[in-house]
């Protein structure tokens, strides 16, 4: 087995890991520990940092060309690590630091090793294999739908959790949307994987989830439109298409049970404005630095909110969330890697885009952007946060390598106008 096969197989397992496809979890007010019991995670873990060592020992100069080239992602990092300091609840923090740690260095590698479009198969293969053992652990064994009387008969899939389930299969949607529209091999197979992720969003009753999908195909004729005006106003009405949507996306979720008729809004605006309140209130406690990373709900600080909201145990928004832990100088840091991620995302469509699958790092980052809008999903060891840092990682590779093709056949060039003169 050469190198390249062997990375292969490992990146792989570091995928299937991270999403979640490797630890099955049935629903949770039925058992909180995945199949095969609880040492199963640490187990995974422990490959996980053994596999992504062995990565790092091999290609510690890429690793390192990578962090120099985009130290904004490196830096919200360090702030994290340097947060710990006044963390009130560092056995917690500890604990999540090591998952964002490893998410940098899959992120790292994937972005040294493979192309944005070879990742997108990577993805593609993990999720897809969620989306079929859902389908089959739901409908065949027992445990995987909720009993619970507010979530009964909503599906968890292997994931615990309709939430997690509905969150996972909108990734999975869009990932299988984009390549069903984008390559002829297998296209069959992907418009299947698709159907069946949509399915397993409307049994898991998943709101977000479907303003998630209908956003996202509601923007690929604007991105076909995009690629034929100027520059500065594609910037323009990227950035004004973005914040309607968005807000169109806000709207819908709260009225989408209505629409076709589900129950139970668990994932809706509604209940969670008042909290929102209280969580600014604290921010502007400690506005420039947060509370630590992890260190503000199990601390004396949240007591107030808890005993208010008993089942708050985040603001169930993520950027509220990245504010209590970080501070706006966190906050700051993140906003200006996330924006030039999005700029750099955009002029890939204009420059390079000829397929709809050339348009998924854009749909990704406005996913991620809607998602935390009423989940708590920034900065956190999840399949999100992956997607984010190695999507803005991957693009400043990309953008380098683009940048040294130009110069280099600038140079060519120049040297045979001299010689020819």
């Amino acid at each position: 087995m050469n190198t390249r096969t062997r990375e292969i197989i490992l990146t792989i397992f570091l995928i299937l890991a991270s999403a979640g496809v490797l630890t099955i979890k049935p629903a949770q007010e039925i058992s909180m520990s995945p199949l095969g019991g609880d040492k199963i995670d640490t187990l995974l873990n422990i490959i996980s940092y053994l596999i992504l060592f062995y990565f790092l020992l091999i290609h510690w100069k890429k690793f390192l060309y990578v962090i120099t080239k985009n130290p904004l992602q490196f830096l919200l990092l360090g702030i994290v690590l340097f947060s710990l300091l006044w963390s009130e609840d560092l056995s917690n923090a500890l604990n999540y630091v090591r998952g964002i740690i490893r998410i940098y260095l899959i992120a790292t590698y994937l972005a040294i090793r493979y192309t944005l479009k070879e990742q997108m198969r990577f993805m593609a293969l993990a999720l897809g294999l969620g989306a079929s053992l859902s389908l089959f652990f739901s409908r065949f064994m027992g445990g995987y739908i909720h009993v619970a009387p507010e979530l009964a008969g909503m599906w968890s899939g292997i994931y615990g959790h309709k939430n997690e389930l509905g969150y996972m299969m909108a990734w999975s949607t869009g990932v299988f949307l984009h390549l069903g529209l984008s390559i002829n091999r297998y296209r069959w197979l992907m418009w299947i994987l698709c159907g069946v992720s949509l399915c397993l969003i409307i049994f898991s009753r998943s709101t977000t989830s479907l303003a998630i999908v209908l956003t996202m195909v509601l923007l690929l004729p604007f991105y076909n439109f995009l690629k034929k005006t100027n520059y500065k106003l594609q910037v323009m009405m990227m950035s004004l298409g973005l914040m309607l949507l968005i807000c169109f996306s806000l709207v819908l979720m709260s009225h989408i049970e209505t629409l076709v008729g589900t129950s139970g809004k668990d994932l809706t605006l509604n209940g969670r404005s008042d909290l929102w309140a209280g969580v600014i209130s604290k921010v502007w406690e400690r506005p420039w630095f947060g509370y630590g990373y992890y260190g503000f709900w199990n601390s004396p600080n949240a007591s107030n909110l808890r005993a208010t909201y008993e089942w708050a145990s985040n603001s169930h928004n993520g950027f509220l969330d990245l504010l209590l832990d970080l501070g706006f100088f966190g906050f700051i840091v993140f906003a200006v890697g996330f924006m030039r991620c999005f700029f750099m995302a955009l002029s890939r469509i204009t420059s390079i885009g000829k397929k709809p699958e050339d348009y998924w790092p854009v749909q990704m980052l406005i996913l991620i952007v809607i998602v935390n809008f009423t989940e708590a999903r920034l900065l956190t060891p999840s399949w999100n946060w992956l997607m984010y840092v190695t999507t803005a990682l991957s693009l400043t590779v990309e953008y380098q390598r683009n940048r040294q093709v130009s110069t280099d056949k600038l140079t060519l060039i120049t040297v045979q106008n001299t010689f020819s003169n």
